[in-house]
Parts: C-alpha cells; sequence; structure tokens
C-alpha cells in the first residue's frame, strides 16, 4: 500500500496558490452563473461591499469583524463550504501582515529624504547649546 494521497481541502477545485480570497470568490460565483447582484440580494450586503471584496480591497471594508461576515454569508449565498472560506480568508489576512510588516520595519526616522527631525527637537538641541556658551563664557 503506497502513501495516502494528500487532503484536499476545497474539493474537485481548490484555488490556485497564489490565489487571493476576492478572486476565488469571484471564479467561484461566475463558475456557478450567479450574478453579483443575485450574492447582495442574497446576504444584503452591498453591491459596493461584494465589489471591494472580490477585488481584495480590504480597506474599502468597514472592518476585519465585517469581512469575515462578508466571506462566510458570500461563500454560503454561491454555495461553498463557509468554513473553509473563512480559513483560506485568514491565511490571506496573515499573508497581508507579513507583508505590511516587512515594508513597516524600517526605523521609522529614516525617509526617503532622509534624516528629518521634528522642529522641536531642533528648538531643544538650540537652547541647550545657547545654555552651555552662556555658561561656559561667564566663568
Amino acid at each position: 500500500m503506497g502513501p495516502a494521497p494528500p487532503e484536499r481541502r476545497w474539493g474537485s477545485d481548490p484555488p490556485d496558490i497564489m490565489e487571493t480570497i476576492g478572486t476565488y470568490l469571484k471564479r467561484q460565483r461566475e463558475m456557478r452563473k450567479i450574478s453579483l447582484e443575485e450574492v447582495s440580494q442574497t446576504t444584503k450586503i452591498s453591491l459596493h461591499c461584494l465589489k471591494s471584496l472580490e477585488a481584495d480591497d480590504l480597506e474599502a471594508l468597514p472592518g476585519s469583524i465585517f469581512a469575515k461576515g462578508f466571506v462566510k454569508s458570500y461563500s454560503k449565498a454561491i454555495g461553498l463550504n463557509a468554513d473553509e472560506a473563512l480559513l483560506q480568508f485568514e491565511e490571506y489576512l496573515k499573508t497581508i501582515h507579513a507583508d505590511q510588516a516587512g515594508k513597516n520595519a524600517r526605523v521609522k526616522w529614516l525617509r526617503p529624504g532622509g534624516l528629518q527631525l521634528k522642529p522641536w527637537v531642533f528648538f531643544v538641541v538650540l537652547m541647550v547649546m545657547i545654555v552651555l556658551v552662556a555658561y561656559l563664557t561667564s566663568r
């Protein structure tokens, strides 16, 4: 007896490895010939939010809790396993957060324009230098 075949979580049509949740949901909806308007009517989610979800524009959605609810409702409306879709969405969110953490990891005071000091820092340093010079010259 050979090794067991790999587990297939997504049935006969799993998402591509690089496919985003929005692309996956849109592809599944179109394969089932369901219009976005029908999904909107079934789920009571606005067309704007559904379009944003399909475009992976998570910034346009009201928040991550709502986004998870949208993924779950959308999945059910087109006949997908909602729990599996939520798992894929959570993995997608981890990927996004990891990418953003890498982008934000640079030292904050190093900007593309070079070192940029706040005006109050410059003022404090200038005042300390003036006081120091006054002290040294008065001795």
